[in-house]
């Protein structure tokens, strides 16, 4: 009977939420895949591209860990600090403005993603995370 149970939980209950997202508010959403985008006007942005493992948000913040894959801020300098877990954070009140000057690429395991970057502060390593969240009194952790 339990057997029966979790094949159609597998078959019709789990393909439902395929697709959905979570809305963060001011117009950020975190996706069924993951990633953490900028929704405006029907189109949708990258601010982190996939891998978020834990976020949490207010109105005026959102605090994000992602994992699993290799972040350089620029191809060229060699001075990045590279790691397979970095955190994040998002000052949701910056004014969101889509061009060449707020946008950043960031590489992720050689592959060009172009993100916005008005507001975001990242990557960063766990004890700046800590650091700059205390010194911002910014009242959310990640679990």
């Amino acid at each position: 009977m339990i057997g029966i149970g979790i094949i159609i939980y597998f078959i019709i209950i789990h393909p439902l939420n395929w697709g959905t997202s979570e809305e963060l508010g001011n117009g950020f959403i975190i996706t069924s895949d993951k990633s953490l985008l900028y929704k405006k006007d029907n189109r949708e942005y990258f601010v982190l591209p996939f891998g978020v493992t834990k976020y949490s948000y207010n109105s005026k913040w959102i605090i994000a860990c992602t994992k699993g894959y290799y972040i350089k801020r620029n191809s060229k300098n060699k001075k990045d600090n590279i790691s397979l877990t970095n955190y994040w954070i998002i000052d949701k009140e910056c004014p969101i403005h889509y061009n060449e000057q707020d946008s950043i690429t960031l590489y992720i395991d050689g592959y060009a993603y172009p993100i916005i970057t008005n507001g975001l502060i990242g990557p960063m390593d766990s004890l700046s995370f800590i650091k700059f969240i205390k010194k911002n009194n910014i009242p959310l952790t990640l679990n």
